[in-house]
């Protein structure tokens, strides 16, 4: 006999955690603006479009995921993390000397690492679909 999972059995622990994950994509899109608003040394203008993007899509990923009743990829909400840490040092690394520049980064990176860490935290108690038919005979 097979089981069938409801919806509300595949939902996130946690309903905010696709909230979370589109507000860490608008963080990410927050550093590309950036990078053209601030005009930072090179480096580090090419790590913000880079970084930037990578957090928004892997990000904007996770709250699309959520929109199909599955949970937060923890690998993704990992590595969402891990980019913001990078974030907060990278301006360090770069020698960046704007103050603005330097600040922005600084604390978006502290902001998207923060929420990733709480989101992947948050999406490893939660439930998963699993195939549970069976296969048809014919």
């Amino acid at each position: 006999m097979s089981e069938t999972t409801t919806t509300s059995d595949t939902r996130a622990t946690d309903d905010n955690t696709g909230w979370i994950s589109a507000v860490i994509a608008l963080l990410g899109g927050w550093l590309v603006v950036s990078a053209f608003l601030f005009e930072p040394p090179a480096a580090n203008f090419w790590n913000d479009i880079i970084v930037g993007a990578a957090i928004g899509i892997i990000a904007g990923y996770n709250a699309i995921r959520t929109d199909d009743y599955e949970p937060v990829s923890t690998g993704a909400a990992s590595l969402v993390a891990l980019l913001g840490l990078w974030m907060v040092v990278a301006p360090f690394v770069f020698e960046v000397v704007t103050d603005a520049a330097l600040w922005s980064d600084v604390a978006t990176g502290a902001l998207v690492a923060a929420l990733g860490a709480y989101n992947a935290y948050q999406s490893r108690s939660a439930p998963r679909r699993s195939a549970t038919a069976e296969p048809e005979g014919r």
